[in-house]
């Protein structure tokens, strides 16, 4: 997908107000010559942030407990504008402005046993003094704002985090698999995944929609091989957690706890002619005892883009796919999963990301989500009349622009994905979302951003008033609340070493040569010194001594120059091959001297 495609048009409001403007057509924000040079720009990964815990005890304070009809208290809707509201960012706010910076603080004081970053952020409520957060891929701790995630004590696929209201602050406690902080050689597991098999194309579990169900939190996690982007999709599992398992581990001891859930295996389907199965779980949403489930599938096409399905079971039968219905058309379902149809009618040139939400405000159903541009600034909301949509485009509303995300290397190639509603955090007035962040910046020498800094890959939040969905009531001028992304400028300090890993098959630049070596020779050693080639660029300097008949590494360093000691007199020739973090290398350079 085109990092550098045309700017969407600017709205220019007065602090605390929005204005209607008209949106580009979004058929034409796709170059084809984008999409030729990286397929797998419209896969956006699946693939982070932090703890302030007096903040978070007056938003657990401030917002009442969450029920089923949290969002949808309001009983009349305004009709969609016939142009998109685009509203800007307001600049503070305490939600928003606390949200972030718990989980920045969790991180940055975290240990080995703690989570210290990650992505497909998603919460349930407990009670109403505990939270379950679910996450995605996981960096474990510690981390920091100038160390990164250098020193982590590990990474897992998916985790949990349990936030438990105690006094005047909040208690974290991190969930795996296991393993955490063990015995050098051992690695820690997530809490969802195969037996690893040595040798094996091991798959790898990312958290999806969940919900709770009485005494049960229910979530999706979707099934893909090991690899890189494009991703690989396998299938869907369910995991049913009981929420006296989660509480009692929030309220235990602070270095760790292991999550068990019962895992229910979906059956995987593929419709005819493609390759990838429907992945279920990107959004759910309950509306009375009907539990609806979105899933997502990415057709074998030129240029693939997600298509939306949807399939609906009575809350309480909702592990058990046997009860499942599924959407077959207008006015139709089926008990066969093999008839299920895409709820977008063709041609309606909407199409979703990996995760996002779909709520009831007033008497329509809203469609949340990051644009699913790679490097788009915008979360967007597209309105329905029922949750089997057709979810309208033309109607559609920019909620938020984030002036802080862009693939370039001004933004530090930050991208926005997987925006979710949070009912969890919501209150009548106001919808908080969710939304990731991560870099696919990688230096010259193919090494991310997150060995920089852990302040990328970190959730970020919006509080959106209900009123901008049409809502009656309400009292909220339609501000919607924002806290400081705090994101250090990396790339931007030197921009010429820096690119975006997705422009290369493997996520590496290519190496960058050694143009010339300098030999300093005097009795009995010699110092070696070439141009940089590039950050992150290692040297390794081989030796061919007088009459020998093959080189001999003499050095690997980081620097731009070495010292060889211990050498006899004679003519010796040098090679310094530049090397990058995955060990490839690139054009070496050579140089001869003769030591006295």
């Amino acid at each position: 997908m085109a990092v550098n495609s045309p700017k969407k048009e600017q709205a220019h409001a007065a602090p605390g107000r929005h204005r209607r403007r008209a949106r580009a057509p979004r058929g034409r924000r796709f170059p084809v010559r984008a999409f030729l040079r990286s397929p797998a720009r419209r896969l956006e990964i699946v693939g982070l942030a932090i703890g302030l815990a007096v903040g978070l005890f007056a938003v657990l304070a401030l917002l009442p407990p969450h029920d089923s009809a949290g969002a949808s208290r309001h009983q009349s809707a305004t009709p969609a504008p016939s142009r998109a509201q685009v509203v800007t960012q307001s600049g503070g706010g305490p939600y928003p402005a606390v949200l972030n910076a718990e989980w920045a603080a969790y991180s940055d004081h975290s240990t080995c046993a703690d989570w210290a970053g990650g992505d497909g952020v998603s919460a349930v409520r407990l009670s109403s003094s505990q939270i379950a957060w679910f996450f995605s891929d996981t960096s474990l701790g510690p981390a920091g704002p100038t160390s990164g995630f250098s020193r982590s004590e590990g990474f897992v696929h998916n985790s949990v985090v349990i936030q438990t209201l105690t006094g005047p602050g909040s208690k974290f406690v991190t969930m795996t698999g296991g393993g955490t902080c063990s015995p050098q050689g051992s690695t820690p597991s997530s809490v969802v995944g195969p037996p690893q098999a040595p040798g094996a194309a091991n798959e790898r579990y990312w958290d999806e929609d969940g919900i709770r169900i009485g005494g049960t939190v229910v979530k999706f996690y979707n099934g893909f091989l090991s690899g890189s982007p494009p991703y690989v999709a396998t299938g869907t599992v369910i995991a049913a957690y009981p929420v006296s398992q989660l509480s009692s581990a929030g309220r235990g001891a602070t270095e760790g706890a292991v999550a068990r859930p019962r895992l229910f295996p979906l059956p995987s389907y593929t419709p005819p002619g493609d390759s990838s199965p429907i992945m279920w779980g990107a959004a759910v949403l309950r509306v009375g005892n009907t539990v609806y489930v979105y899933g997502t599938q990415t057709p074998d096409t030129p240029f693939p883009d997600r298509q939306l399905y949807l399939a609906r079971v009575p809350a309480s039968q909702l592990t058990q796919f046997s009860a499942w219905q599924f959407y077959a058309g207008p006015g139709q379902w089926t008990s066969s999963q093999r008839d299920v149809q895409p709820v977008q009618p063709p041609g309606s040139g909407l199409y979703v990301s990996t995760g996002f939400s779909v709520v009831q405000v007033g008497q329509r159903y809203w469609l949340i989500q990051a644009d699913p541009l790679v490097g788009s600034q915008d979360i967007d909301a597209y309105p329905a009349d029922a949750p089997w949509g057709p979810f309208d485009r033309a109607a559609g509303i920019v909620l938020y622009r984030n002036s802080a995300i862009g693939a370039d290397a001004a933004h530090d190639y930050r991208i926005m994905y997987e925006a979710r509603a949070e009912p969890a955090l919501s209150s009548s007035h106001e919808l908080v979302i969710s939304y990731n962040v991560n870099s696919i910046g990688v230096t010259a020498g193919c090494v991310s951003m997150a060995s920089f800094t852990n302040t990328v890959t970190q959730p970020r939040f919006i509080a959106v008033p209900l009123a901008i969905f049409g809502a009656a009531g309400g009292g909220h001028d339609g501000t919607v609340t924002t806290g400081a992304s705090a994101y250090p400028s990396i790339a931007a300090r030197d921009p010429s070493q820096w690119f975006d890993s997705w422009d290369y098959r493997g996520g590496c630049p290519p190496v960058p040569g050694v143009t010339s070596v300098q030999a300093r020779p005097r009795a009995g050693a010699a110092v070696l010194s070439w141009p940089t080639a590039g950050l992150n660029i290692d040297y390794r300097v081989y030796l061919l001594p007088p009459g020998a008949a093959s080189y001999v590494l003499r050095a690997t360093v980081r620097s731009d120059s070495v010292t060889l000691r211990g050498l006899h007199a004679g003519t010796y020739l040098a090679r310094v091959v530049p090397r990058n973090a995955r060990r490839a290398t690139g054009p070496a350079a050579e140089v001869t001297f003769t030591v006295p």
